[in-house]
């Protein structure tokens, strides 16, 4: 299953902005339009490599979205490259589900993409191989579809229904749920 590896110990300061926050900042149409053009660009990358790529939104001293340089994870994880100097305030983390596997069910965000988010308080942003766009709220604890196939670049191999009903959204215990179940 695909899923993005946090480093436990990377810890981010909110400067003026609360946990609470990040509902807040998960409608935020700025933030949301930065994720999607980054995963746009990143989108036939992933699927030529097989790879996940990944990386971190933030918010500068000026106001501006901001990311981080894409790294290249393996087929099912990616570790991001952190924001460098201290008046970069991060605020998200992106990445690819990489290439369409009939073996993988990457059309959802998955357990570890959830837990990871949670775990690092920031919003998520998932593109999958078949063009679904998604979103983590940490504070909610849950993953909600913000436009789906064929929304983001779509992977050519990519065949609808291989992994069963994919809802617009879930929680963290249905994720896991539906990992036990493929």
């Amino acid at each position: 299953m695909k899923h993005l590896l946090f480093c436990t110990s990377l810890l981010f300061t909110l400067h003026g902005i609360a946990a609470a926050d990040t509902l807040r900042l998960g409608e935020d149409k700025r933030l949301r339009a930065a994720a999607q053009q980054v995963l746009t660009g990143l989108q036939s990358r992933s699927f030529s490599t097989g790879r996940e790529f990944c990386g971190l939104l933030g918010r500068n001293k000026d106001g501006a979205i901001v990311a981080t340089r894409p790294r290249k994870g393996r087929a099912d994880s990616c570790l991001p490259h952190e924001f460098r100097g201290q008046d970069i305030v991060a605020l998200a983390s992106y990445h690819t589900h990489g290439a369409y596997d009939h073996e993988a069910d990457s059309e959802v965000p998955s357990f570890s993409d959830l837990a990871a988010d949670i775990d690092e308080g920031l919003i998520g942003y998932i593109a999958t191989p078949g063009g679904r766009f998604w979103v983590n709220l940490p504070d909610k604890a849950e993953s909600h579809q913000i436009c789906g196939v064929r929304c983001l670049p779509q992977d050519r191999h990519f065949q609808q229904g291989d992994w069963g009903l994919i809802r617009k959204s879930y929680t963290l215990r249905q994720l896991k749920e539906r990992r036990q179940l493929y």
